[in-house]
């Protein structure tokens, strides 16, 4: 069975580098590679703003959808002599990453961390750190670029 890589991205500034290491990664294990970005619903927000109208969430989320799948076409073509497939879809990404690696049959997934630490850590969670704990396969997690620790 041939390796995959699942890459999940935010499209934060970091991304690319995390991609970048994915793809490393996929290259030296002769494998194909999927790049997920899962734009996050924002249900707490959505309860608090109840007055707009449904549709326009709609048109959101689809704005966002299409500017990711442009930026991970970008991505896609660069590398153009790799297996690669692109996955956009809106929920939540804690939950979504492992779906999509079960789903995807990956058999390791790469993240980044965002770096947050204290109250905006405890208060927004670890997307990353939630996929270390429930991943069932290896995953890669690339630090967010610091010139100190």
């Amino acid at each position: 069975m041939k390796n995959k890589i699942l890459i999940a991205v935010d499209l934060s500034e970091q991304s690319a580098s995390i991609i970048e290491k994915g793809i490393e990664l996929a290259v030296k294990m002769d494998g194909s590679i999927l790049i997920s970005s899962i734009i996050p619903v924002y249900v707490d927000y959505l309860q608090s703003q109840m007055a707009l109208i449904p549709t326009q969430w709609d048109e959101i989320y689809v704005a966002q959808k299409e500017h990711a799948m442009k930026e991970l076409e970008k991505i896609k073509e660069k590398h153009n002599n790799l297996e690669i497939q692109l996955l956009v879809e809106v929920g939540n990404p804690k939950f979504d990453v492992i779906e999509r690696a079960i789903e995807s049959k990956a058999t390791y997934i790469v993240v980044g961390t965002h770096g947050r630490t204290g109250l905006s850590h405890t208060v927004m969670g670890s997307t990353a750190e939630y996929i270390v704990r429930h991943a069932t396969v290896p995953v890669l997690v690339v630090p967010m670029d610091r010139t100190e620790h």
